[in-house]
């Protein structure tokens, strides 16, 4: 007997035309995204590659495994997200699986202070970006990013509460992508797997670099934001390559440089953004 095809019930509506473009509309595929895209697939294969070695006979590989694939998810629906619901909502889990690979080797103290340092500053990030993404959606009306950005173009003078959301935003920036005097836990987290370190290092604090790109219409009119970003960019820059000149541990040496390669990047947006 020959298994039919249902083409009616609740199973279609999945298949809707209608439904898809509602999905597709969450997505947004522009330059940005492809070569993020691009870099984060490459990265992926190599640390995925890397960990497989590095944790060969490890009995606790497994569970590395599934906090890695989720915190490679997150990022990669990060990437791709057109709204900053979903962008707060990826970036929340990928800190949250992150933390599991930080805290992978249990016996070590000192990772575990450290991961637990950065849970709890993430989460200060995470109650910043729902303030301001409240002050933006009543502001805007919407948090998709073609409605923000065509916002942001009719309204060249920011509104006080816009203004409060675009400060808190780089609050944010500052607080996930070890800015001064926020950095301390990026030079702490050296005892979780080298691996880990690898991938924290080469792409997850560059996401709020992601962040302002994404959301440069709206940070064009915002002189407040942009001059706190240039001064925390312009100081962590300038202080942490200074002190991984003095630094002897090569894992430390490159926290310090992640750190300083973030100030740069900021710095680099403030020029593009005025």
């Amino acid at each position: 007997m020959r298994a039919s095809l249902r083409t009616e019930g609740p199973a279609c509506a999945v298949l809707k035309p209608a439904d898809t473009a509602e999905v597709a509309a969450l997505v947004r595929l522009d330059v940005v995204t492809a070569g993020m895209l691009a870099l984060v697939c490459t990265l992926a294969m190599v640390v995925a590659r890397y960990s497989r070695s590095y944790l060969r006979g490890d009995p606790g590989a497994q569970r590395y495994g599934r906090a890695l694939l989720a915190t490679l998810g997150a990022v990669t629906t990060l990437v791709l997200a057109d709204d900053l619901v979903v962008i707060a909502g990826a970036w929340m889990a990928t800190s949250f699986a992150l933390h599991q690979l930080l805290t992978f080797f249990h016996d070590r103290t000192g990772a575990l202070v450290a991961a637990h340092k950065k849970f709890l500053q993430s989460r200060l990030a995470d109650a910043c970006v729902l303030v301001a993404l409240a002050l933006l959606g009543r502001a805007v009306g919407s948090l998709r990013l073609p409605e923000i950005h065509a916002w942001a173009q009719a309204h060249p003078v920011l509104p006080p509460a816009v203004q409060v959301a675009t400060v808190l935003l780089v609050v944010v920036v500052c607080l996930k992508s070890a800015q001064l005097p926020f950095h301390g836990w990026l030079t702490q987290v050296m005892e979780a797997p080298t691996p880990v370190s690898a991938l924290l290092h080469a792409g997850i604090v560059n996401i709020g670099g992601l962040l302002m790109i994404r959301l440069a219409p709206l940070m064009a009119h915002a002189a407040l934001a942009q001059t706190l970003l240039v001064v925390v960019g312009t100081s962590t820059a300038v202080v942490a390559a200074l002190v991984m000149t003095t630094r002897v541990s090569i894992k430390v040496a490159l926290a310090w440089s992640t750190a300083a390669q973030m100030g740069f990047m900021l710095v680099e947006l403030w020029i593009l953004l005025v």
